[in-house]
C-alpha cells in the first residue's frame, strides 16, 4: 500500500526559510511566488517557528499595519517534526492527533531534511487507492461557503476565520470562482487587503459532478496542480467543495483498514466503547449545553478544558474558540486579572468561592467555583448565571419601595415626583427626567417634576399646549402613545421647539404617556439625552415601571385631593362649609392675635329666602345660593375665608382688615347682591337680598365670641328692614 511508504522519499528538501525580522507581507509574498504553503522562519539556523496559509486565516493579524510587524510576532511555534522513516499512513494518523498541516522531517539525528504537507500525503498514494473509493458525493459534509464578487477582503476573511475554512465559491453573474488560503497570502503578500472577492478570486472554479469517483476527481487535481473542486449538481449548481483534506480523511481511513488483523477485535471492542462514551459524552453535552448557565472546568495551568455553549455566548466567541484558552486570551485585562486571582485563592484555600462579577458590557454574573481532583489533576470547575435582570429588577423595586412609602406617607405630589425622576435617573444613566401632567382642561401640560433640569425648563414647559406635532412630550399625551424621538434636530416634532432643545442641550426626547385606571392620560413621563440615543430593551422596561409609578402617584393623589374637597367644601355652594370654616377661621383668628393684626368676621343671612323656596321651589333656592356664593367670591379677596355656615346663613373672615375696610366690603357685597338677578329654567326673573352683620376682633376674643357678636349685628340688620349692614 502507498501509506507503507518512508516520508523521507516524498518529502520537499528545498524549504523557504526566513528570518525572524521579515514583515509578514514578505514572508506571504515569498510564499506566494514560490507556491508554497509554508514558510520556516529560522534564527541562527535553527527552525523556531512556522508561517502558513492557515495561519493567514488565524486571525492572529488584524489589520494592514500588522503587515510591517515581523513574521515572529504571528508564527506558529515550535515547529513539530516526525522521523524520516515515518510511513505516510502513519504520518496522516499523526497529522491527525498534532492538528496541523505540516512537519519538519529529521533523520536520525534530530537535523531537519525536508517538510511534509498533508498535500503531499494525499498527492502519493496509488491509483488502487482511488479505484477503491467511493463517488466524490459521499465525501462532502456540508453545503459550500459561497459570497459575492463584491464582499470587501476583510469580510471575506472574516467569514473563512469564523466558519474555520480554506476556501469559499465567489459568485459572479453566470460564473463561478474560488478563493482558497494562498489567495489570501497573495493578499497579503502584495499589500491588497482593499479589494473584493471578484478581485481576489481566481476564475473559473474547475468542477466536477456529484456522481464522478474519486478517481476522476485525482486526475483534475493532477493535471490542474490544484487544491480544491467545486462539486455540482444536475443544475450545475455547486452543493460542495472537494479539498485535499477531504482526500486526507480518508488516505487516513485507509490506514486505519491496513492494520494487522489481529486487531480487528480489540478495534471491534474499542469501538463499542468509543460509541458508548460518545453516546454519554453527547447525552453530557446536550444537558450542559440545555442549561441556562455558564459551565466550565479549567486545568493547572488556567486553560479552559470544558465548556458549554452558554459560556461561549456569555463570552461572546464561538465554543469552538474558548477552549483550550486562558482568562488572559478570552477577557480584558482587568477583568482577566480578577478571575486569575480568584482561581489562585480557590486553589490555595480549597474552598468554594462565590462572587458577584460586572463585565464590560454592563452584565453581572453570579458564579461559584471549586477545586476538583481528577486522576491526579487539580481542575477548577466553575459555574456562573447571568443575573443582571434580577439585579435590575431588585434595584427597580428599592426604587418602587422608596416612591411607594412617600405616596403612602401622604408627601405632596412634588416631592413624590421629584424622587421617582431621581430614582429613574439611577437606571438610566446619562439621562435626565422630567414628568408632566394633563391640566384639567385636557389641553394643556403642567409641570410636575424636573429635579436634574433648571428651574427654567420648569418655566417654559409650564402650560404647553399638547398636539400631535407640539414635542415628544406634547405628542405623546395627544396620541396617549409612547413617542420615541432619537434626533430631536431631525424630527418633525420638534420642528417648532427648536431653540427650546438647543438651550437646554437636548438631543434625544422618549415620552411616555401613564393613565389613570379608567385610561384617562394622566401625564407624560419623559427622559432627556445629550446626545441622539435609542431605547433598548432595559430602558424600556425601566420606563414602563416608572409609567406605572406615576399613575399610582397621580391617581392617589388626585382621589386625595377630592375626598380633601368634599370634606371641606360645601357641594351646594363651592364655599368652605362649616366645620371646614371654622377650623381655617380658628387658624387665622391665632395669627391675628399672636401678631395683633386687624381682622373682621361677617355674618351673612340671604333676606326672605323660605319665600323663594315657596314661591319657586327649593331647585330654585339651591340656585338662589350658588348666584350668592359667586356674588360672594367676586366681591372678596383669594386670602379671605368664605363658608356656608348653615341653610342660607354665610360667614367670612376678612384677614388684615380693619373695621372701618370691613364694613366697606360689606356694603359693596350687600349692593352687588341687590343689583343681581337671575332666571331658572325659563322663570321668572329673581331677585333678592341680604343682611350682613360685621364685627372687628377686640381682645379677649376667641371664635365662637366673634361669631356670636356678628351674629347679634346680623339680627339687627334684619330686625332694623334688612337689606342692610350693621356694626357689632
Amino acid at each position: 500500500m502507498s501509506v507503507d511508504l518512508p516520508v523521507a522519499e516524498i518529502m520537499k528538501r528545498d524549504l523557504l526559510e526566513c528570518v525572524p525580522t521579515l514583515s509578514l507581507h514578505e514572508a506571504s509574498a515569498r510564499m506566494y511566488e514560490a507556491r508554497c504553503g509554508s514558510i520556516i522562519v529560522v534564527d541562527k539556523g535553527q527552525p523556531i517557528g512556522i508561517w502558513t496559509e492557515s495561519d493567514a486565516l488565524s486571525g492572529t493579524w488584524k489589520c494592514a499595519a500588522d503587515l510591517d510587524r515581523p513574521v515572529s510576532d504571528f508564527m506558529s511555534t515550535p515547529v513539530k517534526s516526525i522521523p524520516a522513516h515515518t510511513t505516510l499512513g502513519e504520518a496522516a494518523k499523526l497529522f491527525r492527533q498534532a492538528g496541523v498541516r505540516h512537519f519538519l522531517v529529521t533523520d536520525a539525528s534530530g537535523v531537519h531534511r525536508g517538510i511534509i504537507s498533508q498535500t503531499d500525503v494525499v498527492r502519493n498514494q496509488g491509483v488502487a487507492f482511488f479505484m477503491r473509493a467511493r463517488v466524490v458525493a459521499s465525501l462532502i459534509q456540508e453545503a459550500p461557503n459561497c459570497v459575492e464578487q463584491d464582499m470587501p477582503f476583510d469580510e471575506v476573511l472574516q467569514l473563512m476565520q469564523e466558519r474555520n475554512v480554506d476556501a469559499v465559491i465567489v459568485r459572479a453573474a453566470a460564473q463561478y470562482g474560488i478563493i482558497t488560503k494562498r489567495d489570501v497570502v497573495g493578499a497579503l503578500g502584495q499589500r491588497n487587503t482593499k479589494a473584493n472577492a471578484g478581485e481576489l478570486a481566481s476564475f473559473p472554479l474547475l468542477t466536477i459532478h456529484r456522481d464522478a469517483t474519486l478517481f476522476q476527481a485525482r486526475d483534475l487535481f493532477a493535471e490542474n496542480q490544484i487544491r480544491h473542486l467545486g462539486l455540482m449538481d444536475d443544475q450545475l449548481e455547486p452543493i460542495g467543495l472537494l479539498t485535499f483534506r477531504d482526500l486526507f480523511d480518508t488516505v487516513e481511513h485507509e490506514y486505519v483498514n491496513g492494520l494487522l488483523p489481529e486487531l480487528e477485535l480489540q478495534t471491534e471492542k474499542l469501538l463499542q466503547s468509543r460509541r458508548e462514551v460518545i453516546r454519554q459524552v453527547s447525552l453530557t453535552d446536550a444537558i450542559l449545553n440545555a442549561l441556562p448557565i455558564n459551565i466550565y472546568v479549567k486545568d493547572e495551568a488556567g486553560r479552559l478544558i470544558i465548556a458549554n455553549e452558554m459560556t461561549a455566548q456569555t463570552i461572546g466567541r464561538p465554543l469552538s474558540d474558548i477552549v483550550g484558552r486562558t482568562d488572559e486570551e478570552l477577557f480584558p485585562a482587568e477583568l482577566a486579572q480578577r478571575f486569575v486571582i480568584d482561581d489562585a485563592r480557590v486553589r490555595s484555600t480549597n474552598q468554594t468561592l462565590v462572587r458577584e462579577e460586572q463585565l464590560p458590557d454592563g452584565r453581572i454574573l453570579l458564579g461559584h467555583k471549586r477545586l476538583i481532583n481528577v486522576d491526579g489533576a487539580a481542575l477548577l470547575i466553575g459555574a456562573s448565571m447571568d443575573v443582571s435582570d434580577w439585579k435590575r429588577a431588585d434595584t427597580l423595586m428599592v426604587s418602587s419601595h422608596h416612591v411607594l412609602e412617600l405616596i403612602a406617607g401622604g408627601s405632596e405630589l412634588s416631592v413624590v415626583l421629584e424622587a421617582l425622576c431621581r430614582r429613574m435617573e439611577t437606571h438610566l444613566p446619562g439621562a435626565l427626567c422630567s414628568i408632566l401632567l394633563l391640566d384639567a382642561d385636557g389641553r394643556h401640560l403642567r409641570h410636575g417634576a424636573a429635579p436634574s433640569l433648571p428651574l427654567s425648563y420648569a418655566r417654559e414647559v409650564d402650560q404647553i399646549v399638547i398636539g400631535p406635532s407640539a414635542g415628544s412630550s406634547g405628542a405623546a399625551a395627544f396620541l396617549g402613545e409612547q413617542v420615541i424621538v432619537e434626533d430631536i434636530a431631525n424630527s418633525p416634532l420638534w420642528v417648532d421647539l427648536l431653540d427650546f432643545a438647543e438651550h437646554f442641550n437636548l438631543r434625544a426626547c422618549w415620552s411616555t404617556p401613564f393613565f389613570s385606571a379608567a385610561r384617562k392620560v394622566l401625564g407624560t413621563f419623559a427622559i432627556y439625552y445629550s446626545t441622539t440615543k435609542l431605547p433598548d430593551y432595559n430602558d424600556l422596561k425601566v420606563i414602563n415601571h416608572a409609567t406605572r409609578m406615576a399613575s399610582v402617584a397621580v391617581e392617589r393623589w388626585q382621589q386625595i385631593s377630592e375626598l380633601q374637597r368634599l370634606a371641606t367644601t360645601d357641594q351646594l355652594t363651592g364655599l368652605g362649609n362649616r366645620a371646614h370654616f371654622i377650623e381655617s377661621a380658628e387658624i387665622e383668628l391665632r395669627r391675628a392675635g399672636r401678631f395683633n393684626r386687624d381682622l373682621v368676621v361677617l355674618m351673612i343671612d340671604i333676606d326672605f329666602f323660605k319665600r323663594i323656596n315657596d314661591r319657586h321651589g327649593h331647585a330654585t333656592g339651591d340656585e338662589a345660593l350658588r348666584v350668592f356664593s359667586r356674588v360672594l367670591g367676586r366681591e372678596t379677596r383669594a386670602f379671605d375665608l368664605l363658608g356656608r355656615i348653615g341653610g342660607e346663613e354665610f360667614a367670612v373672615v376678612l384677614p388684615e382688615t380693619p373695621i372701618e375696610a370691613g364694613l366697606q366690603i360689606a356694603e359693596r357685597l350687600r349692593e352687588a347682591v341687590e343689583q343681581s338677578s337671575f332666571i331658572f329654567h325659563h322663570g321668572p326673573s329673581i331677585r333678592f337680598t341680604v343682611s350682613i352683620g360685621a364685627t372687628p376682633l377686640q381682645a379677649g376674643d376667641n371664635l365662637d365670641s366673634l361669631l356670636a357678636r356678628a351674629d347679634d349685628a346680623l339680627y339687627r340688620a334684619k330686625h332694623a328692614g334688612r337689606n342692610r349692614v350693621k356694626r357689632g
